[in-house]
């Protein structure tokens, strides 16, 4: 096979060999400057001078003259804050250069069901594997909120509830509160993280069943609270129908009677409850004159108010969404016994979400300087194994 290769096409990138390949470039480069400077003083000097890379060469009565001249050179070059120029060249000139970097994200791809259960069929697994994945995961889950949740108990008393009977985990466990817990940080412990991670995403498919069924039980109480009202003042205009029918004096054939007024009641009608089917509130409306029929439908209006309030308050109650991604990166090719443990977790079932590699651009960042040892560097003017 021939291969043909352009010199000029662009290719790509290799970070991890640039990388390794910057630091001993560097220490070649001052290599290079200090035998520069020590050529450039021998020549002051009316030294003869010669070099192979590190190797310096002059005549033999000249030796000890540029010796001196090389400690000198070297210490000279020292002194000079080189790292700290280097540092400050590279942030300048690439500001605004972007790194490529590839990385296994922790995504939680599964979805449970109201009771907190995984929804059957969102693994390609075998009815069996499912039912011991759903296990292990509901286990790790009550596991991930005994560590986590804060209690009373000693420690001793923890370590004994989290290796009790698994099922007895998985059924008493419950949702963490999301506004009160505290975050596992992914890159010294992204196991824990991840684990965090599908408790987080449990909690917020739990709270959105308990919204949507509390949903329907309040939208359900004020469809039967406002048939009752209306069902009761239906009953109260027939039945004052039919009093002011009894009233109405009868005229007989041939005669003519006076005129009777409509007389008043004896005694005023009490509100009848309807086998105590109105609520409380409802009947205080109607004893006190507030809620009659010509103010029913306001009245109303003001109970679909509340019931909307109701409503909005769930969200407040139950959060189904939460400010951090549910996403945990790891850089590739590095961290590899925390990506392995991540994926044999989730081969076992412990962990319900799955890692996908992915490539993103990062912006390029420099760390900061380590702190300068004290070795100081003009020994080297008097050491003996220095250019000797």
């Amino acid at each position: 096979n021939i291969n043909i290769v352009d010199p000029n096409m662009p290719t790509q990138v290799n970070p991890q060999k640039q990388k390794t390949a910057f630091p001993p470039n560097f220490v070649h480069s001052l290599d290079a400057s200090h035998m520069v400077l020590s050529a450039i003083e021998c020549k002051i000097a009316g030294l003869v001078f010669a070099s192979v890379h590190d190797s310096y060469w002059t005549h033999a009565c000249d030796v000890d003259k540029m010796n001196t001249i090389l400690r000198d050179q070297f210490v000279r070059m020292h002194t000079e804050p080189i790292m700290e120029r280097l540092k400050a060249e590279f942030e300048e000139r690439y500001s605004d250069h972007m790194l490529p970097v590839a990385s296994w994200d922790y995504v939680n791809s599964f979805s449970f069901e109201k009771n907190g259960a995984l929804k059957a069929g969102t693994q390609r697994l075998s009815k069996t594997t499912r039912e011991q994945r759903r296990q292990l995961v509901e286990t790790e889950l009550a596991r991930l909120h005994l560590e986590t949740c804060e209690d009373t108990v000693g420690e001793d008393m923890v370590q004994q509830q989290i290796t009790a009977n698994d099922a007895e985990l998985a059924e008493s466990m419950e949702p963490v509160d999301l506004t009160s817990i505290e975050l596992v940080d992914s890159e010294t412990d992204p196991v824990g993280a991840a684990r965090q991670a599908d408790l987080i995403a449990y909690t917020t498919r739990i709270n959105a069943g308990r919204i949507r069924d509390e949903r329907k039980a309040i939208m359900k109480e004020h469809r039967e609270r406002v048939s009752r009202l209306r069902s009761y003042f239906t009953r109260q205009a027939k039945a004052a129908k039919a009093a002011k029918a009894e009233r109405k004096p009868r005229k007989k054939f041939g005669s003519v009677e006076p005129t009777v007024e409509s007389a008043e009641p004896t005694s005023k009608p009490q509100v009848v409850t309807e086998a105590g089917k109105l609520e409380a509130a409802d009947l205080d409306a109607i004893n006190s004159g507030v809620l009659a029929q010509d103010s029913l439908d306001t009245y109303i209006e003001t109970l679909k108010l509340d019931r909307d309030l109701q409503i909005d308050r769930l969200q407040a109650k139950y959060p189904t969404k939460f400010d951090r991604p549910l996403i945990i990166s790891l850089p590739a090719g590095s961290r590899a016994a925390e990506v392995e443990q991540l994926k044999m977790l989730i081969k076992q079932g412990k962990l319900a979400g799955r890692l996908v590699k992915s490539h993103r651009f990062d912006k390029l960042t420099f760390d900061d300087l380590p702190a300068q040892g004290d070795f100081n560097i003009n020994e080297v003017l008097q050491s003996p194994y220095f250019f000797s």
